[in-house]
């Protein structure tokens, strides 16, 4: 992954979502442990009151009573309670321990067995009668005044624990997902961080080295320029003709890689105005004459005689220019044919530019477009330049809001399409 000096001010934003992000984790995992717990109360009601019903319904078929659970809610102020409305049946004292044992065992066997107590409640005097360790042969049921209605509770007061016991591996689960998706995130945002400060430096480091080789370059380009007005004979020279042109390469390069640099921070704004996009293809096609003629290559024209106006910058459109025919020349084994074909519509200009060189692969053309990125096929790696062509190519096109894509397919030559709009 590459970072650049642009998109590393994205690092702040990137945080902010991250804590988001586990904010609404959390938010959903509560809400998961709220459905979850709300589940495992319906879960222990209805086996507490399956195990009660079977037992009234057993009961009430020995001993031909007509017991059933209460519509009240709640028996001594407790919401864990289920009732059991005796109504005006009379409970003796060898029935009503066998209601007892029968409950206990019911609710055992819905893994209830000790979670429960039984309150035996006289409604009319409002009376509890606690019944201790399901002993119900202590209750003195001689001291009721029957036939009265009594009220037989079944007490959950574990309940919570058995919530609990339960949701112990949703909770214990929940937070180490949380903890590990957290140290996740912010280990690679700490990664993201460093990073970022590895690529500035680098940045920082290569715009620098480009400031330094700028300023020399700029006196050897002036310093042959006054020795040829001085020397007549030195304009004449090979060699100072060929440091010359070196130079002046070496020189396009360096400006190319500030003007780069300073698109992908923010710091640059186009010239834009009104150009013809006809006069900066002849002018460009004029400065590559020498280099095509090397080659004995060819450059085929197709435009009308429109100017073909647009609002852009005449300086780097230009260098797009250049840099596309530079290419099709440098990664052509054989004669270099350059098609180049211009057409306008309403919206914009269209430009192709083709050619007939070694073509790209499927797999290189994805990153083509990205700086120091390199076409490795055939005897590209002996070619001339940093990789950052494209790079400026595109960041170029993107700043005239247009859209550039590549068609190519490996020895059969390349085709750049070129879209800029008219404003």
């Amino acid at each position: 992954m590459q970072l650049t000096t642009g998109n590393s001010k994205n690092i702040p934003y990137l945080i902010g979502l991250v804590c988001i992000a586990l904010a609404l984790l959390v938010g959903l995992q509560l809400a998961w442990l709220g459905q979850s717990r709300q589940l495992l109360l319906e879960q222990f009601d209805q086996k507490a009151e399956m195990a009660i019903g079977k037992t009234l319904s057993d009961f009430n078929s020995k001993y031909q009573t007509n017991l059933e659970i209460s519509n009240v809610k709640t028996c001594n102020d407790s919401d864990q309670c289920i009732c059991i409305d005796i109504k005006d049946e009379v409970l003796t004292s060898i029935s009503l321990p066998k209601l007892c044992s029968d409950l206990n065992c019911s609710l055992s066997c819905f893994g209830m067995g000790n979670q429960y107590s039984l309150d035996l409640t006289d409604n009319a005097a409002n009376q509890s009668l606690a019944i201790e360790s399901f002993d119900c042969s202590q209750v003195d049921l001689a001291a009721a005044a029957f036939p009265n209605t009594f009220t037989l509770g079944v007490n959950f007061p574990t309940k919570n624990q058995y919530l609990i016991k339960h949701m112990r591996f949703m909770v214990l689960s929940m937070i180490a997902v949380f903890l590990l998706m957290a140290f996740v995130l912010f280990w690679i945002l700490r990664s993201l961080i460093h990073q970022k400060q590895i690529t500035n430096n680098n940045i920082d480091f290569f715009n620098n080295t480009a400031h330094e080789l700028k300023t020399p370059l700029t006196n050897i380009s002036l310093a042959l320029k006054l020795l040829g007005r001085r020397y007549d004979f030195i304009q004449d020279d090979a060699y100072v003709e060929i440091m010359d042109k070196e130079t002046s390469k070496l020189k396009d390069h360096v400006d190319r890689v500030l003007y780069l640099s300073k698109m992908e921070m923010g710091q640059y704004q186009l010239n834009k105005k009104p150009i013809s996009i006809k006069n900066v293809l002849n002018e460009v096609i004029a400065d590559l004459k020498m280099v095509l003629d090397e080659k004995e290559g060819r450059i085929v024209l197709d435009m009308t005689s429109a100017d073909f106006v647009v609002e852009g910058d005449y300086y780097h459109l230009g260098n797009v220019f250049k840099n596309l025919i530079d290419n099709s020349i440098k990664y052509s084994e054989k004669k270099p044919i350059i098609h180049i074909s211009v057409i306008e519509n309403q919206e914009g200009v269209k430009i192709n530019f083709k050619d007939n060189g070694i073509g790209i692969s499927k797999a290189d053309q994805e990153h083509i477009f990205k700086k120091f990125q390199r076409v490795n096929t055939g005897d590209v790696r002996n070619s001339k330049g940093f990789g950052i062509g494209l790079s400026y190519v595109k960041t170029v096109i993107d700043m005239h809001r247009g859209m550039i894509k590549v068609l190519s397919e490996i020895n059969q030559g390349s085709q750049f399409e070129l879209f800029i709009p008219i404003k």
